[in-house]
């Protein structure tokens, strides 16, 4: 039976959390940034909504006079009804003998778009006594590699769910509940974890290795033919590019979960041209990519790749693909015959497809396969040495299991345990004991425990007793490695915790100097730039292929490598804010650098390298970097809108109001039109008063990159269906300042002018991750004092770090 089941207890901390993450909300109310109507609003509603919806006309059944004026905080879903209805013109009606003029609704709706953006924001920030953070998917993983010693795949088919967001943050507490299909999976996943640490017998360590094709796979006549010529073993796999290979596994299953060894031994044959051919190990069951690489080689020279990968136990299901653009393996010259590949002149059938031209060049981008080895399950001596500590020596030592579980319970719940709250699950040990488990299962029942406790898989911060907004010292440790390596605190800052000294600032400086020099680091740069910048929509929505035929998943993965990449480097490089806006260096891999035109010799094909950019380059910056102009894009077309609303939001932290909902999309062109670029259609779309008002201070924003197509390309010409030659497209605007500029570079500029709004935005997503709520009014001068702080220090990035985690609002609640 399983202890779940037989203690009831074990579930009690799950229905505890789920009811204190529901009621830590303190009333959002009380730090209500701004009440009651001011005396423009107020004219406008007795003027024009007043008559048709008080207390004597309703119509509609619908009253403006009741309504609270705590806007954003009370009665938000008819102050939005009326917002919309404003927005679209609907209301007031065309019957109405006075109309407003568009300015004046458009400032209407502003306002309250903005009083219930700061509701919604205080609500996201309130805080009870206590205030419970869950662990993100990521964090979980991480936070068992460290405590157990085990890599728990959370994004397996079956396992975790993607975490929820709130303007692009997943790490929000008051987002991230917990449900009861969220119980039952940490429950199923504790179990897996601590099948793989504590397996009933220790695994046999699984070697071996493979030709591409075995003996038993050749045809005859052809296998007497060639082991007479001695060649019999040294068969091997050609693959064209979307060319499948699916004879990775070994004879003998997996003995256990965990960490494998694989090798490839394998050839890669590049047009002088083209692209190279790219290696793609993916594992079917698990819908999991393990390892991509692109591969050149020649024939008789092949290279051993060589990777690690998590996974279950038994038969793996692993497909190889040579992931790569190229003609199509349909017709009768892609497909595999029934002559054993040996070697190009060796030579393949007549009808098959060539690899080589006369002169021995490759013609398409072709992979090889020689061999395959297996080594695993592996287990480092760490790994081994920390799943030890917490499990007694001794059979039957009650003692040692006091110990073992007191041990897991303060690494895991990262704060000390007190004895009376370790005694708990020590009677869960000694009632599986009583029930007749054996030792090692009744002990494997108390780690059980304190996995699924709200303790581990909450970040808590207060005091049921008391009010308190200070963090303690554990609190802070939790807070400052969960923010830079997204995982729980390491033996130092622990024991600086413990010692009280993580209020000192200095301390807090040197601790953030030391985690940040640690490989871990790059977690934070990559979390914090995919979740400010958005990063998970690129490929939201999939290029089409007859339009963007060069676009893959590669090139895909390369554009977002290299907004993460350039991020990493200001920070590490000690740069400032400036180089986001505009640089005249990037981060690029070689497939990157080919698609921006720039010199691809001496860059490498995987990693990413600092290049110097060319005048002409039409890069620089993260705006003008391929993933960001992609995720602003639908696949098929640029969205200069949606581009002026990111970089609003993202860069200026001000966010539009929403469009009413009644509004048509821009139609496509008919192809017995006059070609049109997407900016005239816009042009003429918002000559709406109702529309103009909002998208004038918009669309500058996203019409600047008019030069940049769906996925990023430099182009002068929007490509369009409709008669006549191609319409030149205009990157010139006028911003609602009356600041012109004819040209992207020339927009750069006037954003490098407003600095210090960015600097400012900045701070607040800086914030509003680390702290893992929104941001209040009540936050608005602190954040004020941590920009000034970063503007003092020229703006780099580094500092400005330092300045929010040595700030009093990082140990703030």
């Amino acid at each position: 039976m399983s202890p779940f089941l037989r203690h009831p207890a074990l579930c009690f901390g799950f229905a505890v959390a789920t009811c204190f993450v529901s009621a830590s909300a303190a009333d959002p109310a009380a730090s209500s940034p701004q009440t009651g109507l001011t005396p423009g609003i107020q004219t406008y509603l007795d003027k024009h909504c007043l008559t048709c919806h008080d207390a004597e006309s309703s119509k509609g059944d619908f009253r403006i006079d009741n309504l609270s004026t705590k806007i954003g905080f009370e009665d938000s879903p008819q102050w939005f009804e009326i917002m919309e209805r404003i927005s679209s013109g609907e209301m007031p009606p065309k019957k109405a003998k006075v109309h407003p003029g568009a300015e004046e609704s458009a400032k209407v709706v502003q306002w309250l778009a903005a009083r219930l953006k700061e509701g919604e924001s205080a609500r996201m920030a309130a805080r009870g006594r206590v205030s419970y953070n869950r662990l993100t998917r990521d964090e979980y993983v991480n936070t068992v590699r460290d405590l157990i010693g085990v890599q728990y795949d959370a994004k397996d088919p079956g396992a975790f769910l993607e975490d929820p967001e709130w303007h692009g943050f997943e790490r929000i507490g008051s987002v991230l509940t917990l449900s009861p299909s969220n119980i039952e999976k940490y429950l199923a996943a504790a179990e897996v974890i601590l099948a793989e640490a504590y397996p009933e017998k220790k695994p046999l360590l699984l070697e071996g290795s493979k030709r591409a094709i075995l003996e038993e796979q050749v045809q005859e006549p052809h296998k007497e033919r060639l082991r007479e010529l001695g060649l019999l073993d040294k068969v091997r796999y050609e693959m064209w590019p979307g060319d499948i290979f699916r004879y990775s596994a070994l004879r003998d299953p997996l003995p256990e979960a965990g960490v494998y060894e694989i090798s490839y031994t394998l050839s890669g044959l590049k047009p002088e041209k083209g692209l190279a051919p790219r290696l793609k190990v993916y594992e079917s069951k698990l819908d999991r990519v393990l390892f991509e690489q692109d591969i050149i080689a020649p024939e008789d020279q092949p290279v051993t790749v060589t990777f690690r990968a998590h996974l279950p136990k038994g038969r793996p299901s692993i497909d190889v693909y040579n992931e790569v653009p190229g003609p199509s393996n349909l017709p009768r010259s892609g497909r595999h015959g029934n002559k054993p590949f040996i070697s190009i002149k060796d030579g393949r059938i007549p009808w098959q497809m060539k690899l080589t031209d006369e002169q021995g060049r490759a013609r398409y981008p072709f992979l090889i396969i020689d061999a395959i080895s297996w080594r695993g399950p592996l287990i480092t001596d760490e790994e081994q040495t920390r799943r030890d500590e917490y499990l007694p020596a001794e059979e039957g030592n009650l003692v040692q299991v006091r110990e073992g579980l007191g041990r897991l319970a303060q690494r895991a719940f990262r704060r000390p345990v007190p004895a009376e709250e370790l005694d708990g699950y020590v009677g869960i040990v000694n009632a599986e004991l009583a029930a007749g488990e054996k030792f090692r299962d009744a002990v494997k029942a108390g780690m059980l425990a304190i996995l699924c406790s709200k303790s581990f898989l909450f970040l808590a911060e207060g005091d049921e007793a008391s009010d308190r907004f200070t963090l303690n010292d554990y609190e802070i440790a939790s807070r400052l490695s969960y923010l830079l390596w997204s995982t729980m605190p390491d033996t130092e800052i622990t024991t600086l915790a413990g010692q009280g000294k993580l209020r000192d600032k200095a301390e807090l400086g040197r601790q953030l100097t030391r985690l940040l020099a640690d490989p871990r680091a790059d977690r934070f740069t990559d979390s914090f730039a995919t979740q400010w910048l958005r990063l998970r929509k690129v490929g939201m929505f999939q290029p089409d292929k007859k339009l963007y035929p060069d676009y893959d998943k590669t090139l895909e993965a390369s554009m977002i490598g290299e907004t993460k990449a350039f991020f990493r480097q200001v920070l590490q490089g000690g740069l400032s804010l400036r180089e986001f806006l505009d640089s005249d260096w990037s981060m690029v891999n070689s497939r990157l650098a080919q698609f921006y035109g720039l010199p691809v010799q001496g860059v490498p094909s995987e990693s990413f390298q600092r290049v110097a950019l060319p005048g002409d380059s039409r890069r620089g910056g993260l705006l003008t970097q391929a993933s960001i102009l992609s995720l602003t894009s639908d696949g098929t077309r640029h969205r200069p809108v949606h581009r002026g609303v990111w970089l609003s939001e993202s860069i200026f932290g001000k966010s539009p109001p929403p469009p009413p909902a009644n509004v048509e999309p821009i139609a496509t062109n008919p192809v017995d039109a006059p070609k049109a670029t997407l900016r005239m259609k816009l042009e003429a779309h918002i000559h709406d008063p109702n529309c103009s008002a909002c998208h004038s201070k918009i669309d500058p924003l996203g019409l600047a990159f008019e030069n940049y197509d769906a996925i990023g390309r430099w182009r002068t010409e929007e490509i369009t269906d409709g008669t006549g030659a191609n319409p030149t497209v205009n990157p010139a605007g006028k911003l609602p300042d009356g600041r012109e500029y004819q040209t992207p570079e020339e927009f750069k500029k006037l954003l490098l002018d407003d600095l210090d709004a960015f600097n400012l935005t900045f701070v607040e997503k800086l914030a509003t991750y680390g702290l893992r709520r929104s941001m209040s009014f009540d936050d608005h001068e602190q954040l004020r004092a941590i920009a000034a702080v970063g503007k003092a220090k020229d703006y780099r990035l580094r500092d400005i770090l330092e300045a929010f985690v040595c700030s009093d609002l990082f140990q703030k609640r």
